[in-house]
């Protein structure tokens, strides 16, 4: 299964979150970017046009009509010309006016601010605001849409139409305009900073909901793990401090009712050991009497066999009902070794197999008498498992945050239908067992605050792991 959907899964409200507070805020962002540069740069070409539009109404005023007359005749005079660009000098200014000429219907440069430019010379630039220019009524203006000139500044064309056949025109400089378009990328740039930080306030956010609600996911999996000594750590306010005070009584109420349970279950079980052993005792004494007449004793053996299980049996349930609290002291591993040397060393010689003791970890925080019963538990059942010439491997390691036990065998393994099954009290495929060994190595591990799990080895075989979190790390 990939990790992706895992993490979305475990995940799911702190991103959701996140991607919202985001998204919401690059939409705004991107509007207001837009919206504000848009509002600037129609301001700054509003007032731009209009100063054109006063610079090629003044012109207009001051020229004399009867040189307008004269234009009409044909090519200008000199005199006619320079009458013309008197005028055009007084408003021309290399930087805000660099062009001032008249034209006619025909885009024919009829004078121009600039000597070395002929009348009757055609100027194609006018061709794309034909439409505007024409459409003009002597005495009114326009502007043009702002344009690149061949030096690649920005322009406006200022038009003016002084009588039917001539217009004056006015190049004007929109220098400004660069400057307008610098800022969307400076409102960009805020945008992005105001994303990464909606990101940052969004992940704190989010962090701050889906912390506690993870605490309490993990505590109401160790309540139903059977775990009654967990707790919630750290505080909680408002709504979430509520459900945390609800599980902390609901984790109190099973609690107790686990313990009536197991009391009443552990006095039922005492009751029945007590007929128990006057039914055993009679047997045997039944026993005795048919032996002494030479009489087969079968069914007698049978009762005797049946009501030793039921003795097994309910040991072993007082054994897994009864409190175990635990003492946790610092473990040396390797101490055990011996020790299941002798208990096992007759069954280990007998199916040749070999136990391997490795310990890396000097961190293990466990009570010494729980670790030696689940330890026990465990290599019985992995002897049980190999045939012959085995091998049985004990092994600690550690982390900063963690450590584990592991105890592999090279058996015959177990099923992956009974793998999920295998620590419910009183399951077994065993003719003889209890069904109770695994669950109480489970709940003795719960009592130290670890966990024991199983895998199947990729060869052969499986591993029981106890793992515990190092909480001070």
């Amino acid at each position: 299964m990939s990790l992706k959907p895992n993490i979305f899964k475990k995940s799911y409200y702190k991103i959701k979150i996140v991607f919202t507070f985001s998204v919401v805020m690059i939409i705004i962002v991107v509007i207001m970017s837009l919206v504000s540069y848009n509002y600037t740069r129609a301001l700054y070409l509003n007032q731009l046009g209009e100063q054109v539009n006063i610079v090629s109404k003044m012109l207009s005023e001051q020229i004399n009509k009867k040189y307008l007359d004269l234009l009409s005749l044909g090519t200008p005079t000199k005199l006619t010309e320079n009458y013309f660009r008197e005028i055009f000098s007084r408003s021309k200014n290399g930087r805000l006016h660099p062009e001032i000429f008249i034209f006619d219907r025909n885009f024919n440069i009829v004078v121009h601010s600039d000597s070395g430019i002929a009348p009757g010379t055609f100027e194609p630039r006018l061709l794309i605001n034909k439409k505007d220019i024409y459409e003009l009524s002597p005495g009114e203006g326009s502007v043009s849409i702002p344009f690149k000139g061949n030096d690649g500044k920005w322009y406006m064309w200022g038009f003016f139409r002084l009588r039917p056949d001539y217009w004056l025109a006015v190049r004007e400089s929109a220098s400004r305009l660069e400057k307008v378009q610098e800022l969307s990328t400076i409102f960009l740039s805020f945008g992005l900073g105001g994303t990464v930080l909606t990101i940052i306030l969004a992940l704190l956010v989010a962090g701050s909901i889906t912390k506690p609600v993870n605490k309490l996911v993990d505590f109401s999996s160790e309540i139903g793990k059977g775990n009654f000594n967990a707790d919630v750590t750290g505080r909680m306010y408002g709504e979430i401090g509520a459900l945390a005070s609800a599980m902390k009584n609901m984790k109190t109420g099973l609690a107790k009712n686990q313990k009536e349970k197991e009391d009443l279950l552990a006095q039922i079980a005492h009751e029945i050991r007590n007929p128990l052993g006057g039914i055993e005792l009679l047997a045997n004494l039944t026993k005795e009497d048919l032996q002494k007449e030479n009489k087969d004793t079968g069914y007698i053996d049978k009762i005797l066999k049946e009501v030793n299980h039921l003795k097994l049996l309910i040991t072993a349930y007082l054994n897994y009902s009864r409190p175990v609290n635990a003492n946790p002291v610092q473990v040396d591993l390797l101490k055990f070794s011996k020790e299941l040397e002798n208990i096992f060393g007759k069954q280990l010689k007998k199916k040749d197999t070999e136990l391997v003791f490795s310990c890396t970890a000097n961190n293990i925080l466990f009570d010494e008498d729980h670790m030696r019963q689940v330890l026990i538990n465990l290599v019985s059942n992995s002897l049980e498992s190999i045939r012959e010439k085995g091998k049985i491997e004990i092994s600690a390691h550690s982390t900063n945050h963690s450590w584990a036990v592991d105890i592999k065998d090279n058996g015959s393994g177990i099923p992956d239908e009974n793998l999920k099954l295998i620590f419910n009290p009183f399951f077994t495929t065993k003719k003889e067992g209890t069904g109770l060994g695994l669950a109480i190595c489970k709940k003795l591990c719960a009592e130290n605050n670890a966990e024991l799990v199983v895998k199947k080895n990729s060869d052969k075989g499986v591993t029981f792991s106890i793992i515990k979190e190092i909480k001070d790390a």
